[in-house]
């Protein structure tokens, strides 16, 4: 598989998103996407928390899988799902936005190991609020966005 670079592979990870009615509801958007690393933003908003205001964790794991599901292709390739991860979370998430940022830990043919921070943005300054580790597999579907 040829690697997409640049805005072509933020367009295509984001286009994978669109397809999907819960990344659009959280409102999650690719910043950047390449072999090496993957950015996934969240805005910040009252309907994404739990009772004492903070990001809700779900929100949080989700962005989660989507990093480490991202890094996982990267590696593996289009078609691939998430076999499982662990999140810790490490503070509160408070501000204007939920950043995440993923990278491939160690890969094979058949699965990856992906790691991920998430970040809560607030006044320019990023606090690291979870981090997560994930195994991504090859799936034996078709990719998302019409893609072979």
């Amino acid at each position: 598989m040829t690697a997409l670079e640049g805005p072509q592979a933020v367009a295509f990870a984001q286009s994978v998103l669109d397809s999907q009615p819960f990344s659009v509801l959280v409102g999650a958007r690719v910043e950047h996407m390449a072999p090496d690393g993957v950015v996934v933003r969240v805005p910040f908003r009252t309907e994404l928390t739990q009772h004492h205001g903070f990001a809700h964790g779900g929100v949080q794991a989700a962005l989660a899988d989507i990093a480490l599901t991202f890094m996982g292709a990267a590696a593996l390739g289009p078609s691939v799902l998430t076999s499982e991860f662990k999140i810790n979370f490490l503070r509160p998430g408070v501000g204007e936005a939920l950043v995440a940022r993923g990278s491939v830990v160690s890969a094979t043919r058949r699965q990856a190991v992906t790691r991920c921070d998430i970040f809560a943005v607030q006044g320019g300054q990023e606090k690291l609020v979870a981090t997560a580790l994930g195994t991504i597999v090859v799936a034996d579907v078709a990719p998302a966005g019409g893609g072979a």
